[in-house]
């Protein structure tokens, strides 16, 4: 046992650099398991407890109209109500004290600060909202530049005033501040009345004593009855799916966080795989360097077994090792993806912890993971003859095809063939590392794909679609002439363009109405001809001007609920009105996912609003986006002069397009951030195994190198030969990946990432992802064979002819 801890103890120490590159290899894939399931169950457990903390409702329902005390407190009645709480929300408009320009933001209000009952909100410092006190959202003085001590003025209804922030504020549970793209503000119930007349409540939440899904169905059921009887309409508003009921042991975007770290999961299995692949390749060269000590140990009596089992505790010491060292830079990648979820979240720091199955995990990838691919090649080492083992190589030489190939090509540099030769000498060898860089590079470009379609659906893909790049929306409805004629007295507007924007819910025809399955959407009625929004036609024809009863409705739509062209579907108003409508076309919109198209002049005629519109597109001589934040403040302010209110979100959050286009690329931010650190672990472990590789075949050409020396190969062009076959091989898989990644990045873009998010993404590939492959690759090949070269270049003649 003694014999063979030392041979274990000097195989490890005596060649450090191999000792590193394997260990590495191995850890490498620890790391990356470790990292997302660590991270996944860090940051479900840190939401998790957090969300309970906030005393969450079952049920959280926007209504329109809003609510009033008494109304909310008829609400506590309905069996499966223990409490009900309600809450007022408003955009206004804010800038600080002495600015000029005007931002949006978000206003809150409860019954009671002191006396809260679900979602909390704690105080983190100052004081609570008082009479003409604000309090802000906490991390709004790094993300907004507005914080606990500073002046703001507010503006409602034209009305401008100057209030104290006197605390900082902060949602206990999972807060998503950084996508909203505005801060939050925190009134009283006093406050808020008087800037916005209005004592309402716009959102309620409920919960009983003990949570069931029937029984708060059947609650939220009795609700439904309830707002039909008064004439009231509600839609969820949990995030990100919008549902109406959520048990509340599950989080908010408990779905969304499982479903991106699935797909981090699947990539981390993959650089196990490349691990796996990696480790065959190193066990090789580790049989294939000490064959003449097999053959030693062989001769002088040692058994089969023996020998299996000396290399066999070598090949679980590099797994120990391996182990040691994924587990805390494993932790470590976790707990940065615990950070990265808290800012994002608005949560509180629970501080550093270590995640146990994560960690036991790890053990049993670094340990498992090399003696499975050691396997083979042990196996196929200790049945290696004596005569087998003590016959000397290093010249070896073949005829296959590569060869014969190589060797009919003329006016080709000397080098450049032994290149070639040299590369595909050892064909299953070159399987294997091909399979492991391509792998890497699908991942890798992939990723980067995904990127881009996210760029691509909310830049270019969306912006071709909507060609306008202002849109206002109206308190009121009011006359497209009086409008359009008033935006075009402005000197940057080129054009303008009416519509009719309005709540709906829809069923198909023969279905009676109902308060769970109708869809609830946007009515969005435009001219037909419009110039300003360029449909584009999945199947089916878009509206003309002489349809009555014809609708488009979105892609996403149709999935989501069957429907198909011909169909006949039912639309109910906010006034509870029913019109039957003929599906003509099915259209993909980014923006308006779930929504329907309507001839305006006809929307106009049911709704009994002949000329009256509340939504207008604008187009701009200068398309600068500073240049359409301005000339969109400008006419949000003149049409304020002229008694038309105008919402500060516009009609899909943002006054201007730019915004629009930066807040939908931005949401996907962390999405990317996330699969990039996997596609630079997938990347780094293809270039430890490409270096493996060359090692191993530098390790088979000793004999040779020594006999090119001889005849005067200077140290640099044997340099260039083992750069020049790494780069080849990467070359090589760049070129099979490149294929590969572009439908893998369409279905983890169109299939994967949609489904997770809700959001139909398109995809359309970009070379950048590729061109940047290239490089990297190519930069990690020359890299990885840097030190196989090197060490090519410093083997003497006669060591080499004497190996």
């Amino acid at each position: 046992m003694s014999s063979l801890l030392t041979k274990v103890w000097y195989e490890l120490w005596s060649n450090k650099s191999r000792t590193f590159q394997v260990v590495m290899v191995i850890a490498l894939g620890a790391i990356g398991i470790g990292l997302v399931i660590g991270g996944r169950n860090l940051i479900a457990g840190t939401i998790s407890e957090q969300w309970q903390q906030a005393q969450p409702p079952s049920i959280k329902l926007g209504v329109n109209p809003p609510l009033s005390a008494d109304q909310l407190r008829a609400l506590e009645r309905i069996e499966g109500v223990y409490e009900v709480e309600g809450l007022m929300n408003t955009s206004i408009e804010w800038r600080l004290a002495g600015e000029a320009e005007w931002q949006t933001a978000l206003l809150e209000s409860r019954q009671d600060f002191t006396d809260q009952k679900m979602e909390l909100v704690n105080l983190v410092s100052g004081e609570w909202p008082s009479q003409n006190t604000f309090g802000v959202i906490k991390t709004a003085d790094t993300l907004y530049g507005v914080g606990e001590g500073a002046e703001i003025e507010v503006r409602i209804n034209d009305r401008a005033r100057s209030y104290d922030i006197t605390g900082t504020l902060k949602p206990v549970g999972p807060f998503p501040v950084v996508f909203l793209g505005q801060p939050v503000f925190y009134v009283d119930q006093n406050t808020f009345t008087r800037l916005t007349g209005r004592n309402t409540f716009d959102t309620i939440q409920t919960r009983d004593i003990v949570f069931s899904q029937a029984g708060a169905e059947a609650t939220d059921l009795a609700i439904q009855d309830y707002f039909e009887d008064i004439g009231v309409d509600s839609v969820g508003v949990l995030f990100p799916f919008q549902s109406r009921i959520v048990p509340p042991d599950i989080p908010p975007a408990a779905e969304l966080l499982n479903a991106i770290f699935l797909i981090l999961g699947v990539i981390g299995v993959i650089i196990i795989a490349l691990g796996i692949f990696l480790v065959y390749n190193s066990i090789n060269a580790i049989i294939t360097q000490q064959v003449n000590q097999i053959g030693v140990m062989k001769a002088i009596g040692a058994q089969s077994w023996q020998v299996f089992l000396a290399y066999f505790a070598l090949v679980l010491a590099f797994g120990l090792l391996a182990a040691l060292v994924s587990i805390p830079l494993g932790s470590l990648g976790a707990r940065g993806l615990q950070a990265l979820f808290i800012n994002l979240l608005n949560l509180e720091d629970p501080g550093f912890s270590f995640d146990l199955a994560a960690i036991s995990v790890q053990v049993a990838v670094a340990i498992a993971a090399p003696i499975l691919a050691a396997l083979l090649p042990l196996l196929a080492g200790v049945r290696i003859t004596v005569r087998e083992a003590i016959n000397t190589y290093g010249l070896t030489g073949g005829t296959g095809l590569v060869e014969r190939m190589v060797a009919r090509l003329s006016r080709v540099p000397y080098s450049v063939l032994l290149v070639l030769g040299n590369t595909f000498r050892n064909r299953r060898r070159v399987v294997l590392i091909e399979i492991t860089l391509v792998l890497a590079g699908v991942v890798f470009m992939m990723v980067l794909g995904v990127n881009d379609a996210t760029r691509y659906t909310f830049g270019d893909k969306l912006t071709s679609i909507h060609t306008y790049q202002v849109n206002m929306q109206f308190e009121e409805l009011t006359r497209s002439k009086r409008v359009e004629s008033l935006a075009l007295t402005n000197p940057q507007v080129k054009d303008v363009e009416s519509w009719l924007v309005l709540p709906a819910k829809a069923r198909p025809f023969s279905q009676e109405e109902s308060q769970v399955d109708d869809a609830r959407l946007s009515v969005f009625g435009l001219p037909p001809t419009s110039t300003m929004y360029q449909p584009e036609l999945r199947e089916g024809r878009w509206l003309n001007e002489i349809d009555q009863r014809a609708v488009v409705i979105t892609e996403q739509l149709a999935n989501d609920k069957s429907w198909s062209v011909g169909d006949r579907i039912t639309l109910t108003d906010s006034l509870d009105r029913d019109t039957e409508w003929d599906v003509v076309g099915i259209t993909y919109d980014p923006l308006a996912s779930s929504d329907v198209f309507v001839p305006l002049e006809r929307l106009q005629q049911e709704q009994r609003q002949a000329g009256r519109i509340n939504t207008l597109w604008v187009t701009t001589y200068n398309q600068n986006p500073d240049a359409t934040q301005a000339t969109a403040l400008e006419l949000s302010e003149f049409f304020e002069t002229r008694n038309l209110d105008v919402t500060p979100s516009g009609t899909f959050g943002s006054l201007t397009m730019a915004e629009i286009v930066s807040q939908a690329q931005g949401g996907y931010s962390l999405i990317f951030q996330l699969l990039s650190i996997m596609g630079v672990i997938i990347a780094v472990v293809g270039g430890v195994g490409l270096s493996g590789v060359l090692t191993l075949n530098v390790l088979e050409r000793r004999r040779e190198i020594g006999v090119m020396r001889s005849i005067g190969a200077s140290s640099w062009r044997v340099i260039r030969i083992s750069i020049g076959e790494g780069v080849l091989l990467g070359w090589l898989s760049w070129l099979i990946a490149l294929p590969l990644s572009i439908p893998a990045a369409y279905l983890l873009a169109t299939r994967g990432l949609s489904l997770a998010l809700n959001q139909q993404l398109s995809y359309q590939f970009s070379p950048i992802g590729a061109v940047i492959w290239l490089v990297l690759i190519t930069l990690l090949a020359v890299v990885a064979s840097s030190f196989p070269a090197r060490s090519a270049a410093k083997v003497s003649v006669r060591e080499s002819l004497t190996y």
